[in-house]
C-alpha cells in the first residue's frame, strides 16, 4: 500500500507591509549588487573580479514581535504570573508548539466567544480538550487581512474560557485576529461605559494562568474540527515578549 502522504497547511501570514498592521512593518530591500560591494569590502577584492560582480541579497527588518503571524509569551501580559516572574518566549518548553489541534469555528457573531460555545463544540465532536491540545479559534477575521478593516473584524475570547482551557492543561490558543481581546475601537466604547477594568481583560488572564496565545492566523477554513498536528515553534527572541512563527497544520501522513 502506498503511504498517504500529509497535507501541510500554512497558518501564517506574511511578515510585511501591510495596512492590517497596527505598527508599521518596512523592509529595505539590498541587492545582489549591494551585497556584492559589501562581500568585497569584507574580503578585500575588487567587486569586479566576483562573479557577476553580485553577493548576497539581503533584507532588514524593522517590525514588533507582535507583527504578522506570532506567538505571545507570558510576559507580554504581565511581568508575574500566579505569583512568579512571567516567563519570556526563549524561555519556553518546545512541546507546547507541537501537538494535535482543535479548530473550533466561532464566525457569525462579535460577541466574546463563551465557554458554553467550546462545551458545544465538544458536546458536537465528541472531542474532549485537554492537556497538550493547541486550541485554535476561527473568528472569520483573517477574510479581511490586508485591509484596514481587519483590526475591527473577528471576535474576542471571554477571559474565563481562557481560564477553562489553561486548568485543563492547555498552553497555546490560537487566533485569527489581530488578538484574543476585542478590537481596539471596541475596548475604548466599552471603559468608557465601564471603565478600565475591562481593557485587554483575555490577556490579563495570563497574570493567574500561564499560557502562550498565537495570533494573525489564516487558512484556518482549511482546517476539520480536530485529527491534525499543529507546528508552532516561535523565534527564540532573546527575554522577548513574543516571537514571530510560521505556524503549520499537518493533516493526515503515513498510515
Amino acid at each position: 500500500m502506498t503511504p498517504r502522504a500529509a497535507a501541510l497547511i500554512d497558518l501564517s501570514v506574511p511578515l510585511g507591509p501591510c495596512d492590517s498592521e497596527h505598527v508599521p512593518v518596512t523592509i529595505d530591500y539590498m541587492s545582489h549588487d549591494f551585497g556584492g560591494a559589501h562581500l568585497a569590502e569584507l574580503t578585500g577584492v575588487a567587486q569586479r573580479d566576483l562573479t557577476g560582480g553580485l553577493g548576497w541579497a539581503s533584507e532588514r527588518v524593522s517590525a514588533i514581535t507582535h507583527s504578522g503571524t506570532h506567538v505571545d509569551a507570558p510576559f507580554h501580559y504581565a511581568p508575574h504570573c500566579a505569583g512568579a516572574s512571567s516567563r519570556t518566549i526563549d524561555a519556553l518548553p518546545l512541546d507546547w508548539f507541537y501537538g494535535e489541534g482543535v479548530c473550533i469555528d466561532v464566525r457569525g457573531g462579535r460577541d466574546e466567544v463563551s465557554t458554553n460555545e467550546m462545551l458545544t463544540f465538544e458536546a458536537k465532536h465528541g472531542i474532549e480538550i485537554g492537556e497538550g491540545r493547541i486550541v485554535l479559534f476561527h473568528t472569520g477575521a483573517s477574510a479581511a487581512w490586508g485591509s484596514a478593516a481587519y483590526g475591527d473584524s473577528g471576535r474576542p475570547l471571554a477571559p474565563e474560557l481562557i481560564a477553562t482551557l489553561c486548568s485543563r492543561g492547555v498552553r497555546v490558543i490560537g487566533t485569527d485576529a489581530w488578538s484574543l481581546d476585542p478590537p481596539l475601537r471596541r475596548m475604548r466604547e466599552r471603559a468608557s461605559r465601564e471603565g478600565a477594568s475591562t481593557v485587554w481583560q483575555a490577556h490579563y488572564t495570563g497574570r493567574e494562568h500561564e499560557f502562550c496565545a498565537i495570533e494573525k492566523l489564516t487558512n484556518l477554513d482549511a482546517l476539520p474540527p480536530a485529527g491534525f498536528l499543529i507546528v508552532c515553534f516561535p523565534v527564540k527572541v532573546a527575554r522577548g515578549s513574543a516571537g514571530w512563527t510560521r505556524a503549520v497544520a499537518i493533516l493526515g501522513g503515513p498510515t
